[in-house]
């Protein structure tokens, strides 16, 4: 590159992303969305180092997992746009041919109508070739500065490049928004409508699907990748399909490597009660006005690159400094990362007690990436018969709930089997006040467990003795046109068993932190005596001695 050129900033990314994560409803589709996501991105960055631009971000270019799909470079001049979106249809479009032939090799007693015939190229496109060109929408800006090329991004943005695609039958069982893959789909017919006559061969494929994806090609066992009752579209089916590693998700190549989720306990098990698992999501705060912070100095990008440096090191760090005892992280992409802790011992489930430790201490690694960035999580306890679809949704919405609520905080879901929940938010720095529960006698029982003793908080009585002035309209969680509102009672009794927590809160002004910038006293005291009251009773779902 000639050094005298004038300096161009190209900033890049591909959407849907968010989409395209969300309507993975199972924990192998959405690991598979991450690496499909991971893999397209590095494509892009290799195709700008090989014509000789610098990548500012993301960095670490060499580290191909986790890579995040928003690229900025800089040259003499800019990327060509129409090579970012061949460069995007080429190796996705490699990703569908291979999955779309395991398949059709495997299973060859069916006639395939859902791919495009030789005589068709150049006429029309099959539902796979529909699928390769029209899934990615391509966003692309430049300018003299690292800010203008992102205003300019954010500009384009606007314009959307996007073609739908139609389709007749039913609709998939995970995201109900596309198509049933199928060997018929896409065939031509005078009675479309007639969906019902094409049960028993849809049936039949996906027996015969999931029995062979169970099965690698020498007979041996790989674990449970499909349920003979699911009905996937062609972008779930893929998302499944790239990870079985051993034949297909060897297209990623080795920094793409696939551990086996066949350990995970998700169901009863005979005779045995099913575990509860606990999910985090996080993501850190106000990262874009970071960058446009950090790119106000228009000669000066390493402060963007140590920026991006950093939170790539510290997701690959975090993922793969996990405790194995404590179950995994399904990916870490830098400042935002979804993991999932459970037991792989189906005889014993992970303590609550456990899970809320490791939370405690989340903030505190977080920090170790050293940038001026907080975090937000919304983290789920979830109960053993709730679908993991709908656990993904409740993590995704306790997330917001961290963030909405002011951010650099977490908020704590427990998700019941019935699907109803309590949950309760609060900034990392007061996290700690689960810990400094006191029974009855005045002892720091929390503190006790710590250390080994065979003494365990009694919450029971907390739970118990706010539940009876609840009853009693002597603690009141909603207004009242008739009784005026008053806090006395709760804050004496949750000083009583935290330690004077309410008092100092109050002396320290910190109830702000808690429940916003309230002005008007009557909805203050109940903000903070509903906040009081998710705590108990998050506290007493996670805390108390109890086996489920």
């Amino acid at each position: 590159m000639n050094s005298s050129s004038a300096t161009i900033y190209t900033a890049i990314s591909f959407a849907p992303v968010q989409g395209f994560i969300e309507k993975s409803r199972k924990l192998r589709d959405l690991h598979g969305a991450s690496l499909i996501l991971s893999y397209l991105s590095s494509k892009l960055v290799e195709q700008a180092l090989k014509q000789n631009f610098e990548v500012i971000s993301p960095g670490l270019v060499n580290v191909k997992e986790g890579m995040p799909n928003r690229i900025l470079i800089k040259g003499s001049t800019a990327l060509n746009r129409d090579d970012v979106k061949n460069t995007l249809i080429a190796e996705w479009g490699a990703i569908l041919d291979r999955c779309r032939l395991w398949v059709e090799r495997r299973l060859d007693k069916e006639e395939y109508q859902w791919s495009q015939a030789d005589n068709d190229k150049g006429i029309q496109k099959g539902e796979w070739e529909r699928w390769k060109s029209y899934n990615w929408e391509v966003f692309w800006g430049h300018g003299s500065t690292v800010t203008a090329a992102m205003e300019d991004l954010e500009t384009r943005k606007l314009k959307r490049d996007w073609i739908g695609i139609n389709w007749v039958g039913e609709s998939s069982s995970l995201s109900g928004t596309d198509a049933i893959a199928w060997p018929g789909l896409g065939q031509e017919s005078n009675r479309p409508w007639e969906w019902s006559r094409h049960q028993d061969s849809v049936t039949q494929f996906y027996e015969q699907l999931a029995s062979s994806l169970e099965q690698s090609a020498d007979g041996n066992l790989l674990g449970n990748f499909l349920d003979p009752s699911e009905r996937l579209s062609i972008p779930e089916l893929v998302k499944r399909l790239i990870t079985r590693y051993e034949d297909i998700g060897q297209h990623f190549g080795k920094d793409f490597r696939f551990d086996s989720l066949s350990e995970m306990v998700r169901l009863p098990q005979p005779n045995q009660p099913g575990h509860w698992t606990g999910w985090f999501m996080g993501d850190g705060d106000s990262v874009g006005d970071k960058l446009k912070e950090l790119a106000k100095n228009p000669n000066d990008v390493q402060p963007l690159k140590t920026f991006s440096n950093a939170m790539r090191k510290w997701g690959q760090d975090f993922k793969h400094n996990f405790p194995k005892n404590l179950g995994r992280v399904i990916y870490a992409g830098g400042d935002d990362f979804l993991g999932v802790i459970y037991s792989k011992d189906p005889k014993a489930a992970i303590p609550e007690n456990q899970a809320l430790q490791w939370l405690m201490g989340l903030n505190q690694q977080w920090q170790a990436h050293g940038q001026p960035i907080t975090l937000s999580v919304g983290f789920v306890w979830a109960g053993h018969s709730v679908p993991q679809r709908d656990v993904l949704q409740h993590c995704r919405e306790a997330e917001k709930r961290a963030k909405t609520l002011g951010k650099n905080r977490v908020t704590i879901r427990v998700l019941f089997n019935s699907g109803q929940y309590v949950q309760w938010t609060c900034p990392w720095a007061d996290l700690d006040i689960l810990t400094k529960y006191r029974d009855r006698d005045g002892v720091n029982t929390q503190e006790e467990i710590r250390k080994g003793s065979e003494k365990r908080a009694n919450w029971n009585h907390l739970y118990s003795d706010w539940a009876t002035l609840k009853a009693r309209h002597a603690i009141r969680l909603e207004a009242n046109e008739e009784e005026s509102v008053k806090n006395e009672v709760a804050i004496q009794i949750f000083d009583f068993y935290f330690d004077q927590a309410a008092t100092r809160f109050t002396s320290e002004r910190k109830w702000n932190d808690f429940i916003g910038n309230i002005s008007e006293r009557r909805e203050r005291d109940l903000a903070i005596m509903n906040w009081m009251d998710d705590l108990i009773q998050v506290g007493w779902q996670l805390c108390r001695n109890s086996d489920r």
